[in-house]
């Protein structure tokens, strides 16, 4: 648990009584601290109010502020109260890839800072669809990555273009033009390319592809995340804590996750005593400006956990997992669904029909309300139910640790097992030049569609080519990263004679891990 500590004063108020002043001092900021204020009467990326740099924009900010000298001394953006649409003037996904850097907004309350766009994949602006990168509000490549109190959303209003005929929206939220389309498309609030990436009272808005998380390890603790289709995606390690997974319920059928985890990366997509929720998000001024969304939410018995992205792609093994989580009546009793019927199609050549071949799927303790369980008998086939034991060693530091050294010794990270023969599962060695293995066993037999030349498993993924990003040679505390990171402060001393008072606001608790 982190501790309660103050952060350096922003602003220092002296109260004059004797004189009758009030003279305004600026924080205390140090270097590495820099002000995201559109009202700022400076000249834009200028020191002011205590701060090296102030920018009046979401863009120039991400543009101007350097990367932070170390992962312990990482430089830090403040933001005040507002909405910033990165996408507004320049029509295209605003992209950073510094290291050490951490985005905070000033209230505490992550609904007074929003980062947005109105970018949606089938968007056009004359040189073809920008596709679901090009839809991204904001890209995060950076290493030693942290945000706090911040929305950040894709406010393309999926509901509303469905609504009226398909109409495709412009970078600057104007509902009457742009290009046509003829289905709905995603719509990313943020991707994610880059290890060690924290965020602590965060939310994460949209409909389909909310949260890209494209390789390397993210954790989100006390956040919120809502969608309605593939809506936390790709083939990262990343870590739900204490957060709330929503689903809108605007695409019926729809479903939390679709991870492309590759076989050699022990595990992709976790969720940790959390809850899924089935919200309508009608009404929501971030999303839904237009009261577009279905009012009504989810009905019962419509939605999936997830279904296996890496399916469709080489070495693809989608892992995702659910323990300790309170899941809605919208999940339906199946509660997961194969990608499409070629995957279940035993003449495919792949996994021979078996989806459980490409995907790992599992739950631990699911319940309706926190005591009561979930039925799990209709579970599909393919999925798995952990046991206590199985489900204990998914812990944050296991999942975010690096190799390891030793058959059957922790950390997990990039280190699978083989499942052994069909008649006696679970019972291979660790072998890192096999490509047929997983983490751990009793996922059982593996698909073998890890095809050369990537099929070297040490110091994954560093050992794959073109890594999209380098592993950390120690165990990562997502906790401790975040805990380095000042929270927004203020104080006000007032000078009555001789006696002063303090007032200075807090960080609050985070939730226990």
């Amino acid at each position: 648990m982190r501790a309660i500590r103050t952060f350096g004063l922003r602003r220092l108020i002296v109260l004059g009584c004797m004189v009758g002043l009030v003279a305004t001092f600026c924080g205390t900021a140090t270097a590495s601290n820099y002000l995201l204020d559109p009202n700022f009467s400076g000249t834009d990326g200028t020191a002011g109010e205590g701060y090296t740099a102030v920018y009046k924009t979401i863009n120039s900010a991400m543009a101007g502020m350097p990367a932070g000298s170390s992962a312990t001394n990482p430089n830090v953006l403040y933001i005040e109260p507002g909405t910033y649409n990165t996408a507004a003037t320049t029509g295209v996904s605003l992209s950073n890839s510094r290291n050490n850097i951490a985005l905070v907004g000033l209230t505490g309350n992550p609904n007074d800072v929003v980062i947005t766009s109105t970018l949606d994949a089938a968007y056009n602006p004359g040189a073809g669809a920008i596709g679901t990168t090009g839809s991204s509000t904001l890209q995060l490549k950076g290493n030693n990555v942290s945000a706090e109190n911040i929305t950040f959303a894709n406010s393309t209003d999926t509901p509303y273009i469905v609504n009226t005929g398909h109409q495709a929206v412009s970078p600057t939220g104007n509902y009457s033009t742009g290009q046509s389309q003829t289905a709905t498309s995603q719509g990313v609030a943020l991707l994610l390319q880059g290890d060690q990436q924290a965020f602590q009272n965060c939310n994460f808005l949209g409909y389909q592809d909310t949260l890209y998380t494209k390789g390397g390890r993210a954790y989100f603790n006390n956040c919120t995340v809502s969608g309605d289709i593939d809506f936390i995606f790709a083939n990262g390690t990343d870590v739900f804590n204490h957060s709330t997974i929503n689903l809108d319920g605007d695409h019926s059928g729809g479903d939390i996750t679709a991870a492309s985890t590759d076989k050699r990366t022990s595990n992709g997509i976790v969720f940790l005593n959390s809850t899924v929720t089935a919200n309508s998000v009608h009404g929501n001024m971030v999303i839904d400006s237009q009261n577009a969304a279905n009012i009504n939410g989810p009905a019962a018995g419509s939605m999936y956990l997830g279904r296996p992205w890496g399916w469709t792609q080489a070495g693809g093994d989608a892992s995702t997992v659910f323990i300790n989580t309170i899941l809605p009546s919208a999940i339906k009793g199946v509660g997961w669904l194969a990608w499409d019927s070629t995957e279940t199609n035993a003449s495919n050549g792949k996994n021979g029909g078996n989806p459980g071949e490409d995907s790992r799927y599992a739950e631990y303790n699911s319940t309706s309300d926190g005591t009561n369980p979930v039925s799990v008998s209709t579970r599909v086939s393919w999925s798995h139910q952990l046991t206590a034991g199985q489900a204990a060693a998914y812990t944050v530091a296991n999942i975010f640790s690096p190799e390891g050294t030793g058959v059957g010794q922790y950390p997990w990270y990039g280190k699978g097992y083989p499942a052994g023969d069909a008649s006696n599962p679970g019972t291979g060695v660790a072998d890192p030049n096999d490509p047929n293995y997983s983490w751990p066993a009793f996922w059982g037999d593996r698909n073998s569609n890890n095809e050369t030349p990537n099929d070297n498993v040490l110091n994954n993924p560093a050992g794959y080519t073109n890594p999209t990003w380098v592993p950390s040679a120690v165990s990562w505390d997502p906790d401790a990263q975040l805990a380095l990171v000042p929270e927004p402060g203020s104080a006000v001393l007032l000078g009555l004679g001789g006696f002063m008072c303090w007032r200075v606001r807090r960080r609050k608790q985070s939730s226990a891990r």
